[in-house]
């Protein structure tokens, strides 16, 4: 997963750094499209992703705004997955759902390429790491070991006094579905007594009541709420853009009250 999209060949040279040392591994590309230099996005997306690999697999997230300096590459093992990046907080979310982490820092140059650009670690350090640890390479090879990383953490919502529950918008999907911070454990231990359909989902200036099924149960152009493929509650438009419909994105608001709680 990175941030370079698919115009340059930044993407194409990483594959062929891999192929030229384990031309048995299978590359598989998760998203291209992460928005410039927005690690709190891809952060989501590769926690979100992560555990539909199989064993094994080596998870590389190259979204690095200070590649060059002074900050750490990173090797992560937690689980049954490897975890390659910089230690800017991109594969953390990952790393500690996956199981507890075993975090190496990325020092045996023996494992990087021989030449080496201060502006493409992609190319030539965590492409070649990731190549190598699938061919085989223990972790420990690649340096020492850390007990820390650069975390992010995404909030938790929140429940007020009049009983609401208050959450964030994390994601934007291509379709301008608004995907929020709010599962359906979270809904249920603050609306224990209350029927989804008595439910009042509010984002920006517009509320939606109740809880639907799929996309098709709104009739075209309406909003509609519901639990998407990302197992959170999530805001869409029938055959439009949630986001550009409702004037909101990524860090807006979106609060749920029982209906018998709201004030008329």
């Amino acid at each position: 997963m990175t941030d370079f999209g698919l115009t340059d060949t930044y993407v194409g040279v990483m594959k062929g750094v891999v192929a030229g040392i384990n031309p048995e591994a299978r590359v598989i590309d998760l998203c291209h499209d992460v928005a410039p230099q927005d690690v709190h996005g891809a952060a989501f997306l590769l926690a979100c992703s992560f555990k539909y690999f199989p064993p094994g697999t080596v998870h590389v997230a190259v979204i690095d705004p200070t590649v060059g300096t002074r900050r750490r590459a990173l090797c992560v093992q937690s689980g049954q997955y490897c975890f390659v990046g910089p230690d800017n907080g991109v594969v953390s979310i990952a790393c500690y759902q996956a199981g507890r982490p075993k975090i190496f820092v990325l020092e045996n140059e023996e494992y990087f390429l021989q030449e080496r650009s201060r502006t493409f670690h992609g190319r030539d350090i965590f492409a070649p790491v990731a190549a190598h640890v699938s061919a085989g390479v223990p972790v420990e090879s690649l340096g020492r070991r850390v007990r820390s990383m650069n975390r992010i953490r995404f909030e938790a919502p929140t429940v007020t006094r009049g009983k609401r529950l208050k959450g964030r918008i994390v994601h934007v999907d291509r379709f301008g579905n608004l995907i929020t911070n709010i599962d359906g454990d979270c809904i249920r231990r603050t609306f224990p007594r209350a029927d989804s359909g008595d439910l009042i989902i509010t984002c920006g200036a517009h509320s939606i009541r109740g809880l639907s099924e799929c996309y098709g149960d709104a009739s075209r152009g309406l909003a509609v709420a519901l639990f998407g493929s990302y197992s959170v509650l999530e805001i869409a438009v029938r055959d439009g853009n949630a986001s550009s419909s409702l004037g909101v994105g990524r860090g807006d608001t979106v609060k749920i009250e029982a209906s018998d709680t709201r004030t008329v």
